[in-house]
């Protein structure tokens, strides 16, 4: 695998969302072999139409259907995955001083 920091793998995009969908689906192409690689990108992509599809279905149910009543809830929900990847550099942080420390 590649050397990305755990905060740099947190997906802040809303999961029902176009670029958030397509971000969660395409971590799992993130592989160090090349055949599995060539086999979970097409893969992928199929997952991708497939949840685009529905992610059209799921804003048609909540931005027809009920309205300005579903935004305050995206906002909050966006704001506890930015606090978790806040949360997560801290640490890091943290920890390189703590190693750095340990020299």
């Amino acid at each position: 695998m590649n050397n990305q920091l755990r905060s740099e793998k947190v997906v802040v995009s809303a999961p029902f969302s176009f670029a958030g969908s397509t971000q969660r689906i395409w971590k799992m192409t993130n592989v160090d072999n090349v055949i599995l690689k060539l086999f979970l990108m097409p893969l992928a992509i199929i997952v991708i139409v497939f949840a685009w599809m529905f992610v059209v279905c799921w804003y048609f149910v909540i931005y027809v259907l009920f309205g300005l009543w579903f935004i305050p809830y995206r906002l909050l929900r966006r704001g506890s995955r930015k606090r978790k990847q806040e949360k997560l550099r801290h640490q890091e942080v943290l920890d390189a001083i703590e190693q750095r420390r340990q020299l």
